[in-house]
């Protein structure tokens, strides 16, 4: 049986860059491996809605997809709200249902955002900037490194924190337009130390979720909000076991 391909969609600030330890373990382990930079990040335009992320996304995707493979999609952080609004429509058994080939089989939350639909990034966090928010005209800017790195060494956190873009903070305040893991079977991975989603933050989007009828598997880990770069191994584990491996 092939593999599915997998589809990582990166968090805010970020770029496709911070997932290159699980991207090379995932790729020597056979897998197809497809990310992109999100609109929202970096851009000198800034979007004022998530319809650039989310076209991102389905066109990362539809990529994957190919000829008719099975997908997983794995969003950190703030594409969760950009996969879920993305891909209501896109699981297997929607496709298989209109006729299509393969298709959204599973999505591998890391420590992200798992919000209802017409609920916005600002509205999950109750409208409170965090202190660790700066902003420059119609940006945010990420500004200390023990929110995102706490479980790195200095050298490696202000290694990544040099790496950091901008965030369009118009998209923080749009609505989320759909709520994907209704459909679609979702592992969880619980971050026990991260420092910007608190893990009491992270249990109540499972636990919503679960209430709300999705078919969630929560999984822990004691790591940052990054276990994509102080545990690649274990990240990478762990969405080979979501694929189907015995490990």
């Amino acid at each position: 049986m092939s593999k599915p391909a997998i589809v990582l969609a990166h968090g805010a600030w970020h770029t496709p860059e911070a997932f290159g330890l699980v991207t090379k373990r995932l790729e020597d382990a056979g897998y197809s491996v497809h990310g992109r930079k999100l609109p929202s990040v970096g851009n000198d335009n800034p979007p004022e809605d998530l319809s650039q992320d989310i076209t991102a996304v389905q066109e990362l995707v539809t990529e994957a997809i190919g000829d008719g493979n099975d997908v997983i999609v794995i969003p950190h952080s703030w594409a969760g709200i950009i996969v879920a609004s993305a891909l209501s429509g896109w699981g297997k058994k929607e496709r298989e249902e209109r006729g299509l080939k393969g298709g959204v089989v599973k999505f591998a939350y890391i420590c992200a955002f798992m919000i209802p639909e017409n609920v916005s990034l600002m509205d999950a966090i109750q409208h409170q900037v965090p202190h660790w928010w700066d902003f420059d005209g119609p940006y945010t800017i990420a500004n200390d490194p023990n929110v995102f790195y706490n479980d790195l060494s200095r050298e490696e956190q202000q290694k990544w924190m040099s790496k950091l873009e901008t965030h369009a903070y118009a998209t923080k305040k749009a609505k989320s337009t759909a709520a994907a893991w209704k459909e679609i079977p979702t592992w969880y991975l619980v971050c026990e130390d991260d420092n910007a989603i608190p893990v009491a933050a992270q249990e109540a989007m499972v636990d919503g979720a679960k209430a709300m009828g999705a078919d969630v598997q929560a999984e822990r880990i004691k790591a940052s909000h990054s276990p994509f770069l102080s545990q690649p191994d274990v990240v990478a584990n762990w969405v080979r076991r979501a694929a189907g491996e015995k490990l």
